[in-house]
């Protein structure tokens, strides 16, 4: 089922060539690797050892799967090089996997993906530069841009930890984030931050991918299709929970704009780094945060959600910065699940999301007064 998947997406089937002066996709010629380990393996172990395997440019695929068999249920962890889709494009390979194994057909084949920055180049943003030029951007924060330290690969197992709301939670927090008229991910990101805040950092960092899909409109390929959004809070801002996610909703807002998204591309697009070596420093500029939290919202806006899935977890990455943690949050069958990968573990962060998620929506509702 698996080169079912493939033959409907190009880049599941690619591998790169590096002796060029620029490096290029080519068809691989080799299949999908499936490893099938011991029974009863839990998954987080899995996930934790597949990030010390680093997946080789070629002769490929770029992604392999492992199996973990189970009674009643089996688990399958799939794998991806960042060189061939994102979050958003490993879900959908999930979900058309889950649909072929329940003898669903339903699916498209799609051409190769044109590459992010052409079709962000091309993007008419005319619509959007009016309102634009009436919100002044507020001025950037040194704190802000602070570059990471990335640390050398040493194949050291990550912690993993997980954690998912119960149904009620997961439905009050939907309903209490659209009557403040914000997203769920601005109230995870005001967690967050509260919760890092208690632990005594006075300024928190936090970098969310926002997918271009939704945001500029871009094709449903599975490939890469995200840009980098930061925002953060000072210890001081962490009172007033509801204020706080909004504050991250507005920075949010103002970084998602298709023309802000066009104007950051073209700028990386003119100035690409030279070496791997300049490559590494701007992605230790650009990606530097107390957290990265990848949220990719309701899995039913991808695919139809078959029976047999019980769970979904993820996406889980790990990306060797000096002190990161990287949670990955996906929404099925109405509860919301958190999943961390880091090298310096706090251990109560997902219990103490949850619980101040908790308490925010159990706070009696405030409507603003627009008198």
């Amino acid at each position: 089922m698996l080169t079912r998947v493939q033959e409907r997406h190009p880049l599941l089937g690619a591998s790169v060539d590096r002796s060029a002066p620029e490096p290029l996709y080519r068809r691989a010629e080799g299949s999908i690797g499936v490893e099938t380990i011991a029974m009863g393996t839990p998954w987080q172990a899995v996930v934790a050892t597949e990030q010390t395997r680093p997946i080789a440019p070629e002769p490929g695929p770029l992604l392999r799967a492992v199996l973990i068999p189970g009674d009643p249920g089996s688990f399958v962890v799939l794998t991806f090089a960042h060189q061939i889709t994102d979050g958003i494009g490993g879900l959908r390979v999930l979900l058309e996997l889950v649909a072929l194994l329940d003898g669903d057909e339903r699916g498209t084949t799609r051409g190769v993906p044109r590459a992010q920055e052409d079709l962000l180049a091309g993007l008419d943003v005319q619509g959007h530069t009016g309102a634009a030029a009436s919100a002044v951007m507020p001025v950037e924060d040194e704190r802000m841009t602070a570059p990471g330290a990335l640390a050398p690969f040493s194949g050291l197992l990550p912690h993993v930890s997980a954690l998912a709301l119960d149904r009620e939670l997961t439905t009050r927090l939907v309903g209490r984030c659209r009557a403040e008229g914000m997203s769920v991910h601005a109230a995870l990101c005001a967690a967050a931050s509260r919760v890092f805040h208690r632990r005594g950092r006075d300024f928190v960092r936090i970098l969310s991918p926002v997918d271009l899909r939704r945001a500029a409109g871009l094709s449903e390929d599975v490939a890469n299709r995200f840009a980098g959004a930061r925002t953060a809070s000072e210890a001081s801002d962490a009172d007033d929970f509801w204020a706080l996610a909004q504050r991250h909703h507005q920075a949010l807002g103002r970084q998602r704009a298709p023309h802000v998204l066009q104007a950051g591309s073209a700028a990386l697009a003119e100035s690409p780094p030279a070496t791997p070596e300049d490559a590494e420093a701007m992605m230790a500029a650009v990606t530097a945060a107390d957290i990265q939290i990848t949220n990719l919202g309701a899995a039913e806006a991808y695919g139809p959600i078959h029976a047999s899935l019980k769970a979904l977890w993820g996406p889980a990455q790990i990306t060797q910065l000096r002190g990161e943690h990287v949670l990955g949050v996906v929404t099925s069958g109405g509860r919301l699940r958190m999943t961390e990968l880091t090298h310096d573990p706090v251990a109560v962060l997902l219990p103490e999301m949850a619980a101040v998620l908790a308490r925010a929506c159990a706070a009696p509702y405030q409507a603003p007064n627009l008198a």
